[in-house]
């Protein structure tokens, strides 16, 4: 924002000494002006009389002038947002940001890529693989658990495709041509580590393809129940996306969500039935894309019971990349495939609540088929990813847990890469990587989560978004302003309800939206390879006479505002 001085000044003869041709020229861009003011010309009309003449000209040069050399007064912001901070909202739940993953690496019985095909870039650990995000039996990757410490309570959800590829004593399975991997004793105190690490509750999958419950208690039983505290587990999530088991065989082609009930409901009554595992609470129906209508998921919780539910858990991919399929920025980004998000998941949400249930999106993210490089491993998912726990958040869901993948091709979505090797005494080391959505994650985790929202009245041309949280109401508000689009860039003004005291702006933002982890900074700081980050740098700002806080935004960039209560 320019500001002028208030000491006057006669303007004409500067313009004079910088003369340099018949045209006069801008001192800000050393452009020539649009109107061609000749001192020749000009001298002339002043001594032949012609004083009217030359004032008018002088006065045209002026405008020329101002026109050309100074930026508009009052130009509109790219963003106005109005934040009423004595209203709260609805609560964000302290654990809303969490993960999930495989049940295992080996269950969807796919080959491990080389760790250069998931990073995009040679190794330098030759022989590196594409890693399980936990590690590996009796060796914990100890540094993903503070990845997800650093997120602050949470939930892990393990499930994915390996979940009703892999089982508990394959040789005793109904079909065990259906395992492609086996989860052991190694698996179950690997789950127990990231729980005691991290501080996060679970979810654990638990095979529904075989459609065996008492085959399917034994893992409860033998496994489960033996190294897994029971305050540690939310819950059994009883089979993954079961509304695609047709597509390989495991139900009818026309199998139905209440059939999918009984199946579920069957597990339930078998768990019951053995004292080592009547305790623990069913997740589901972690359906995904057949049974989309609201009904199919009312139909399903009312075949199982409400009371025999402690969490519906439904899973969202906004895009898709199966079949060879691409998405851009521009896609990913538009505001109608999050209007059409938020559609769909308020009619899901309505009916758990309608049954007083809580749900969550136990599975998610930005593209299925693992999604592809230069989107969704970009400064784009970081955008999305904020923008997107936003709306989940103020729809109703409990919780995000964002995917991470295991795809012989590499999983580009991924909101932290690991990659690891063994050295010659056969000892397992890893590596990891933040990406993008990752920061998005964390800004949320630590600035919004266990706050409520506040109503926010958001003007802009331009495809930005704007939320702001508070702990109670007339209290300290941050406000976060997304810069969804393509090319907008801008002055941002924020007004608020209520007077408010100073702040600071911290900003999330890279050179362009299809930037990748390396040139992504919060606030100009990076995670490191333990996963610590430096303090980050935030820019102190004042409210102006009006009490309106004003920032720039750049493009590929999200601001985070933070207001203190005025007298702090």
């Amino acid at each position: 924002m320019t500001q002028v001085s208030g000491r006057r000044v006669s303007v004409l003869p500067l313009f004079l000494w910088r003369l340099r041709s018949p045209l006069i020229v801008s001192r800000r861009s050393e452009r020539p002006l649009p109107f061609p003011f000749n001192l020749r010309a000009w001298r002339a009309m002043r001594q032949g009389g012609d004083c009217a003449l030359a004032r008018r000209l002088t006065f045209l040069a002026l405008i020329s002038f101002f026109a050309v050399s100074l930026p508009a007064a009052g130009q509109n912001p790219v963003a106005t947002v109005n934040v009423n901070t004595l209203k709260l909202g609805r609560a964000i739940p302290q654990d809303f940001v969490g993960l999930s993953l495989e049940v295992s690496a080996a269950g969807q019985g796919l080959a491990v890529p080389p760790a250069s095909r998931q990073m995009g870039k040679p190794s330098s650990h030759p022989g590196a693989i594409y890693a399980y995000s936990l590690g590996e039996p009796g060796a914990p990757n100890t540094v993903f658990f503070k990845f997800m410490r650093n997120l602050g309570p949470g939930i892990l959800r393990l499930g994915g495709n390996s979940q009703d590829n892999t089982c508990w004593d394959p040789s005793a399975a109904p079909h065990p041509g259906w395992c492609k991997g086996t989860i052991d004793a190694g698996l179950m105190k690997l789950y127990s580590d990231a729980a005691r690490e991290s501080g996060w509750k679970l979810i654990l999958g638990i095979n529904l393809k075989q459609n065996s419950p008492t085959w399917a208690r034994r893992e409860v039983t033998d496994g489960v129940a033996k190294y897994i505290p029971a305050p540690d587990l939310l819950g059994l999530e009883i089979g993954n996306e079961p509304d695609l088991f047709p597509r390989d065989g495991a139900r009818p082609e026309q199998y139905t969500p209440a059939e999918d009930a009984g199946d579920f409901l069957a597990y339930v009554k078998a768990f019951r039935e053995d004292p080592a595992s009547k305790s623990y609470a069913a997740v589901g129906p972690a359906t995904c894309c057949m049974w989309r209508d609201p009904t199919d998921l009312g139909t399903f919780i009312d075949g199982v019971g409400p009371a025999n539910l402690r969490l519906v858990s439904v899973h969202n991919y906004s895009t898709t990349t199966c079949g060879n399929r691409t998405v851009t920025a521009g896609q990913l980004l538009s505001p109608e495939l999050m209007a059409s998000f938020s559609s769909d998941a308020k009619a899901l949400i309505a009916e758990a609540h309608q049954r007083h249930l809580p749900i969550a999106l136990a599975e998610t993210n930005s593209a299925s088929c693992g999604g592809m490089k230069g989107v969704p491993n970009a400064f784009t998912s970081a955008v999305w990813g904020l923008d997107y726990l936003f709306t989940s958040a103020e729809d109703g869901f409990t919780g995000v847990n964002f995917h991470i993948s295991f795809r012989t091709g590499g999983s580009a979505y991924n909101p932290v890469d690991t990659i690891g090797w063994q050295d010659s005494a056969h000892q397992w080391h890893f590596e990891n990587t933040a990406e993008p959505l990752y920061d998005a994650m964390y800004l949320f985790a630590r600035n919004a989560s266990g706050k409520h929202l506040l109503p926010v009245e958001l003007k802009s041309d331009s495809n930005i978004k704007a939320y702001a949280v508070s702990t109670c109401s007339g209290c300290a508000a941050k406000v976060f302003v997304i810069n969804n689009d393509l090319t907008a860039a801008g002055e941002v003004r924020v007004h608020f309800s209520e007077p408010m005291g100073d702040g600071s702006l911290l900003l999330l933002q890279a050179p362009k939206l299809d930037s990748l982890a390396p040139e992504v900074k919060y606030g100009g700081v990076q995670f490191d390879a333990d996963a610590d980050l430096p303090a980050p740098r935030e820019t102190e700002v004042k409210a102006d006479p009006g009490g309106d806080f004003t920032f720039t935004l750049p493009n590929a960039a999200v601001a985070l505002l933070t207001i203190e209560q005025a007298g702090k």
